[in-house]
């Protein structure tokens, strides 16, 4: 269980089986802020009873965040496409759904759209699942969401997915059973340095196999030819940049001038893909620049336009 220092939100991790139901005061290892915790019942979930369905390409990541969210108490629906997720969507209708935003099929603006007209899942909530696993190439908030209820980047997913859904289905994490009589930080519980570590260590651990998993859709496992692997790098790319300027991106489209307004996130669109693929060949290919127009295309669409 995480745990966040009320000072500084330092994070930390502490055994939330073992310490079920007691009331702690620990103390922050980076501000030394004293500070109570409370910990739910063994058996009692932090978001009880909530299905989520995860719409993703690659399996393994599914079954990454599924884990994350069984342990909190979830249930967890997996789908690997657009078509196939509102079909599952249809049939069994989640209170949230997690959707990457380069989902095979559709782009998330679709689905959001689809779900949004579709009868009995008007109530569904929707978090974009950002695509490129980079702190750095897009780091900003998205000025739009398509209608989606939140978005999260994947090296978030293992600290703040589960306080999303719990915010969207019941406007916070539920209350836990009162605790029984305080008690003071002892030799049972992690140190403040201990349990830090072991969120960090947590955190990097998860993180490991989305990282993998991002390298899975577009390094070569054995199936894909090298241009089938570019292809699905260039979707990614263009559906997080369709993500974060969704404003910029719909003016473009009205206005003729798209490749002028998003200049800047271009010239690092072609950047990240070169890195991933200088071969000149498939530079010469001219996928990427495909991939915007595919992108183009399908919006203009939603937009009647």
């Amino acid at each position: 269980m995480i745990v966040s220092c009320p000072e500084c939100d330092a994070r930390f991790r502490i055994d939330g089986e073992k310490l079920a139901g007691k009331r702690l005061t620990l103390r922050c290892a980076k501000c030394r802020a004293p500070f109570k915790v409370e910990l739910p019942h063994r058996g009692r979930s932090a978001a009880p009873g909530i299905r989520v369905m995860v719409a993703h390409t690659d399996r393994e990541l599914c079954g990454t965040i599924g884990g994350i969210l069984e342990s909190a108490g979830m249930e967890c629906l997996v789908s690997h496409d657009g078509e196939a997720a509102l079909r599952l969507m249809d049939a069994t209708p989640p209170q949230v759904a997690v959707v990457d935003v380069a989902l095979q099929g559709l782009y998330a603006f679709e689905v959001v759209d689809k779900v949004r007209r579709r009868p009995g899942l008007g109530g569904v909530k929707i978090i974009l699942l950002s695509s490129v696993y980079n702190k750095m190439a897009y780091k900003r908030s998205p000025s739009s969401l398509y209608g989606a209820d939140d978005y999260i980047e994947k090296h978030h997913i293992p600290d703040d997915l589960v306080p999303k859904i719990n915010r969207l289905v019941v406007g916070a994490a539920p209350a836990t059973v009162p605790a029984p009589a305080e008690e003071e930080q002892t030799g049972k519980v992690l140190s403040s340095r201990e349990a830090e570590q072991q969120s960090v260590d947590y955190i990097h651990r998860v993180n490991e196999k989305i990282l993998s998993a991002e390298n899975r859709q577009v390094d070569s496992d054995g199936e894909l030819s090298d241009m089938e692997r570019a292809r699905r790098l260039a979707r990614i790319i263009v559906s997080d940049i369709a993500l974060y300027y969704q404003e910029r991106v719909d003016e473009g489209i009205r206005g003729g001038n798209w490749a002028e307004l998003l200049e800047v996130e271009i010239q690092e669109a072609r950047k990240l893909f070169r890195e991933r693929f200088p071969d000149e060949r498939i530079q010469q290919a001219r996928i990427l620049e495909a991939a915007f127009v595919d992108l183009l295309e399908r919006r203009r669409s939603e937009l009647s336009l």
